[in-house]
């Protein structure tokens, strides 16, 4: 477990590909989030979440959200409350790219690292990363609509598949224990974003420290 700013060289060694989740690594979306599941429980009657029922719907798929935090009984409200849901929540609005990820992309793709992303996200991706200027820079781009959703190493196993990679040459970038699960699973190595929390080969506090890390190797 790496945790000090003096990276240890075999930490990169053999790297060849980069997987990130996206909310909470590439983007900032707790807030978005919670707004939104807020959004639907108080629509319906419901007290705000609480910090457990956060925790949940920051790491899970949209149906799984669903089935934690609204009753089967009040499922058959919701259409109502998506359709307005436009007026009442500027999602995008919410959230924000995480501070040094375009340039340390930008180094890494011109320098041959493959990057991917494996998200539980179920909405389609291509907006969202066009939206914040990360169109065309991962290939695959795995999620819960094509992929078991994590836990599963399904995503990371079909990124594998499509780079033709080894396990030992690539890393997953994720902040949480479903991402940690899911890379153990897939052999690949784990790396936490901004959380100290989890047991993980190496502990990214921001990528600015990344990239420097790995410019450092490089050189």
């Amino acid at each position: 477990m790496v945790m000090t700013k003096k990276v240890p060289a075999h930490v990169f060694a053999n790297l060849k590909g980069l997987v990130f989740d996206c909310d909470g690594v590439l983007l900032d979306s707790r807030r978005a989030n919670i707004t939104f599941y807020n959004y639907l429980r108080t629509g319906l009657g419901l007290p705000v979440l609480t910090d457990k029922q956060q925790e949940y719907v920051h790491m899970s798929t949209y149906e799984q959200a669903l089935d934690h935090i609204i009753p089967k009984n009040l499922r058959r409200c919701l259409p109502d409350l998506l359709n307005n849901v436009e007026r009442h929540i500027d999602y995008y609005s919410l959230l924000n790219l995480e501070t040094g990820l375009l340039s340390m992309l930008d180094w890494l793709r011109q320098g041959g690292t493959r990057l991917a992303i494996c998200t539980n996200r179920t909405d389609p991706m291509d907006d969202l990363l066009l939206r914040f200027n990360l169109l065309g820079y991962f290939t695959p781009v795995q999620t819960a609509t094509n992929s078991l959703p994590k836990p599963h190493p399904d995503g990371l196993q079909k990124i594998l598949q499509e780079w033709n990679a080894d396990p030992y040459e690539v890393a997953f970038i994720g902040d949480s224990k479903v991402d940690g699960s899911a890379a153990q699973a897939a052999g690949v190595h784990f790396w936490s974003f901004k959380n100290i929390s989890l047991d993980a080969e190496l502990h990214v506090p921001g990528f600015e420290q990344l990239h420097e890390w790995l410019r450092n190797f490089s050189g």
